[in-house]
């Protein structure tokens, strides 16, 4: 008998890995895009994963690509569709659709990916927006400006990890800036074709950082965390750090829930799982974007340490349209990821103690530079060279316990010498 496949669109190695444990053997179909297989070496890296029926190359991100691929493959026993990364969402979303699967929505996966048609949704549905406003040249950010005034923020309406995100808080470094974010290399991580380049301009809003992470059914919230962020100093708005449950009061957690939700309604999301970004000015919090995936950045795995739970069970059950069974109503304890940054130059050398590490009661850790590579200062989520994950029993004993591991890393980057 042949096994019903859940369809995944977009590589991730954490993703794999738990379908590895979730699913039968040869019940997954991974998509991913041609130039990305061939530049990531993907066929070597799912063959160790016996869940994987099939890589199949597909340019899903081409318009009109989730008709062609169910066109081609209609008589396919598909039991899910999920999407992993950001530029799968819409793809997931519409394929899902055409197989009479759970998900998001067409409709509200493209209003979800394009940051400037999300805001025109969600401001009209009365939710708090950064004033913002789509440009094509300098000539039009600097008109935004006149407008907005200073700090502002220039970034793409419809990329990923920070790329071509840059803060301006002087006049004088607006043109250095609007150069800057037009530079949106994502290497590896992206087909070769090129991505419509769509710019905006929006009001700085100064004030800590959250995100909201929720399982919807039917544009039902089933369950709910909020995430609390830390970002690196500088110009790009590259995250540092999350830490779940976020330590705030009660109002303002019940606020970041509600205004979520009042997003989702109104972009008309179904079911999936959405990761949504606010900063709050004044106790108000003003939407950032919202993703209808699995967050990045660790979020996921501090939220199933946090609540002890399993979290991507729960959601593949879900988009299979399975009840996602027992659901945490509060944490149990605390988690925090910390992510490790450098600057401009290369790597000499790299200590890890790791008995300190194992004292300092660190949970997990990573790197994902070696000696004689290239650092950078954060610029993008991709510059990162590496994290560290701590439980405890409160948010401050977490942050206490992150703060004293990271003595026992020690990369040493020896400065670019200037030209």
């Amino acid at each position: 008998m042949t096994i019903p496949v859940t369809i995944v669109v977009g590589y991730s190695p954490a993703a794999l890995n738990s379908l590895q444990q979730l699913r039968p053997e040869g019940s997954v179909l991974l998509i991913e895009e041609p130039d990305v297989i061939r530049k990531r070496g993907l066929n070597d890296a799912v063959e160790s994963h016996s869940v994987v029926r099939a890589l199949h190359a597909f340019p899903y991100q081409l318009a009109g690509a989730a008709g062609q691929f169910h066109g081609e493959h209609a008589d396919l026993d598909v039991i899910s569709v999920v999407p992993i990364v950001e530029y799968a969402t819409p793809f997931a979303a519409q394929l899902a659709e055409l197989y009479g699967r759970p998900g998001a929505t067409a409709a509200a996966s493209v209003i979800l990916r394009n940051k400037d048609r999300l805001r025109e949704v969600t401001r009209a549905a009365g939710i708090l927006n950064p004033r913002s406003v789509a440009v094509t040249s300098f000539e039009d950010v600097q008109a935004a400006v006149d407008t907005f005034g200073l700090p502002c923020i220039i970034k793409p309406a419809n990329r990923q990890g920070s790329v071509g995100t840059v803060i301006v808080r002087r006049a004088g470094d607006l043109p250095a800036a609007w150069a800057a974010s037009q530079v949106r290399d994502e290497g590896m991580m992206v087909p070769d074709r090129p991505f419509d380049q769509v710019t905006l301009v929006e009001e700085f809003v100064d004030g800590p950082e959250f995100s909201v992470e929720a399982l919807v059914r039917g544009g039902e919230f089933l369950f709910q965390n909020v995430t609390e962020k830390d970002l690196f100093d500088g110009v790009n708005p590259v995250e540092r750090g999350h830490l779940v449950p976020a330590a705030i009061d009660a109002p303002l957690t019940g606020r970041l829930i509600e205004d979520t939700r009042r997003v989702i309604q109104a972009a008309g999301f179904h079911t999936g799982i959405v990761h949504c970004e606010w900063k709050v000015r004044d106790g108000q919090p003003y939407l950032i974007e919202c993703a209808g995936r699995f967050a990045g950045d660790g979020i996921i795995d501090l939220i199933e340490r946090a609540y002890a739970f399993d979290l991507v069970g729960a959601y593949h059950a879900l988009m299979r349209g399975e009840h996602p069974g027992p659901l945490p109503a509060a944490p149990v304890k605390a988690a925090l990821v910390h992510f490790l940054g450098g600057h401009d130059g290369l790597v000499s050398s790299i200590r890890v103690d790791e008995a300190a590490l194992e004292r300092s009661g660190v949970a997990a850790h990573y790197l994902t530079t070696q000696v004689g590579a290239r650092a950078f200062t954060p610029s993008m989520s991709w510059h990162r060279l590496g994290a560290l994950t701590v439980e405890a029993p409160s948010a401050a004993e977490a942050q206490a316990r992150a703060r004293a591991a990271l003595s026992a890393i020690d990369i040493t980057i020896t400065p670019d010498q200037p030209a």
